[in-house]
């Protein structure tokens, strides 16, 4: 026996797919505390103009989960993360950052 545990896994009742629409946080003496929320578009006061307005479309924020990570777990998300990013852009082609997104649309706009 080598005194390695059997490991088994299962999905929490309250398990549930979120689709993150952004993250904020900050650090804390147990590490860092980080609020994932989602984003949803919502039209409805769209669909009540006539003609259609798309400028009275509004965003609907909600906080999904609040995750305290430990500095270890930190570090170990971080490379985890960092390695499927390059596995990502690797198969999917480049990620631009949101500075490149920004840049771009600036240009767009001035007519570049």
């Amino acid at each position: 026996m080598s005194g390695i545990p059997e490991i088994r896994s299962e999905y929490s009742e309250s398990f549930k797919r979120i689709n993150v629409g952004g993250i904020f946080g900050g650090i804390a003496p147990s590490g860092i505390e980080v609020s994932i929320y989602s984003e949803e578009r919502r039209i409805d006061k769209v669909l009540e103009t006539e003609p259609l307005s798309s400028n009275r479309m509004t965003v609907k924020r909600t906080v999904e989960v609040e995750l305290v990570i430990d500095p270890m777990q930190m570090k170990s998300i971080h490379k985890w993360l960092e390695s499927k990013i390059k596995e990502y852009e690797t198969v999917f082609g480049h990620i631009p950052s949101p500075e490149e997104v920004e840049s771009r649309g600036r240009r767009k706009a001035e007519g570049v």
